[in-house]
């Protein structure tokens, strides 16, 4: 008799069998439900912001360094060897025109009224003698030497103190006038051929801005420095007046009034010459754009050529995008 169960085993495997094998095929071959039906995504444009080139004025402005001096500066000095009697201004005091700056006893008045001493204290004077010796005391001591300002100024340094001996020219005080400051400033001898007479410039020392202009190239190279000195004249008094301040000198050495302008922002490289590259939005493609460029400002770039009026400049998210990429173009105001 067969065994009640021999029938169904073989049954089962017969099933199982075709069933394993759509399973290791879907596996090898990637099968998955509804895979046959699935779409590649849409690239979705990048967004960008543009500008349209501007027409305005741009200045051409070059940074040198500079140092404030004086065309009256005097130093008063001892006319003859002695001490110190009278000595008052400190630096940054005002003098006035022929005010007494300080006062010096010759040496020879000194000694002879320490020679004065000496014999009044070792001899018995008569009455008459001693009035002698009094009113010729009160001479010599009134014999000090008065040394006066020559002009309305501020004192800019102290080099002595009363009570101290000098010797004859020694400098006691120096002596500028505040209306007579002007600049020299550094120019570098690559900057001379855009450098002439007349040339605006603004001075900023510590906060105060003042105008001025070059009244002067002076003919001499400081060969350390590679530099030549131009003097430039100011407009207006430098408050407050220093004397050999450090300043920043910016030159304006060319303008355009009617120029076109885009932002520096634009700008992906630009060379030292006057060709820069920047991305124009152009049918929801961005392109790559060679322009040649004039002035120069922090902000602002001239373009000379390469450029028409309603053309759109990226001047943000323009970096590592290349030729061809979908766009979605912003219109931002520069």
């Amino acid at each position: 008799m067969m065994p009640h169960h021999t029938v169904p085993h073989a049954v089962g495997s017969s099933v199982r069998l075709p069933l394993l094998l759509l399973f290791a095929s879907c596996v090898a071959f990637g099968c998955r439900p509804g895979a046959e039906s699935a779409a590649p995504e849409a690239v979705l444009p990048i967004r960008v912001h543009v500008v349209t080139a501007r027409h305005g004025e741009i200045s051409d402005v070059r940074r040198v360094t500079g140092q404030t001096t004086a065309l009256r500066i005097v130093r008063l000095a001892s006319p003859v060897a002695g001490r110190v009697t009278f000595l008052a201004p400190q630096p940054g005091d005002s003098l006035a025109d022929g005010a007494v700056a300080a006062r010096v006893m010759p040496t020879e008045n000194e000694a002879a009224l320490n020679g004065m001493g000496v014999l009044g204290r070792g001899a018995a004077l008569q009455p008459h003698e001693r009035d002698a010796a009094q009113r010729l005391g009160h001479g010599l001591r009134a014999g000090d030497i008065p040394i006066h300002a020559s002009f309305a100024g501020l004192v800019s340094a102290r080099l002595h103190n009363p009570g101290e001996l000098v010797a004859q020219n020694d400098v006691l005080l120096e002596l500028f006038d505040p209306q007579s400051l002007y600049v020299v400033a550094q120019i570098p001898i690559e900057m001379l051929p855009d450098v002439r007479n007349g040339v605006p410039v603004e001075v900023v020392a510590g906060g105060a801005r003042i105008r001025g202009h070059i009244d002067a190239l002076v003919p001499a190279v400081d060969p350390q420095a590679l530099s030549v000195p131009a003097r430039v004249t100011l407009e207006q008094p430098l408050l407050p007046p220093m004397l050999s301040a450090a300043v920043e000198c910016r030159l304006q050495v060319a303008r355009h009034s009617d120029a076109k302008l885009l932002p520096r922002a634009a700008l992906i490289s630009s060379q030292i010459g006057d060709q820069g590259t920047v991305m124009i939005a152009s049918d929801g493609k961005a392109q790559h754009r060679v322009l040649h460029l004039g002035l120069r400002s922090d902000s602002e770039v001239e373009v000379t050529d390469g450029l028409a009026a309603d053309d759109s400049v990226i001047v943000e998210g323009q970096y590592a995008l290349p030729d061809g990429t979908a766009i979605e173009p912003v219109t931002v105001t520069p």
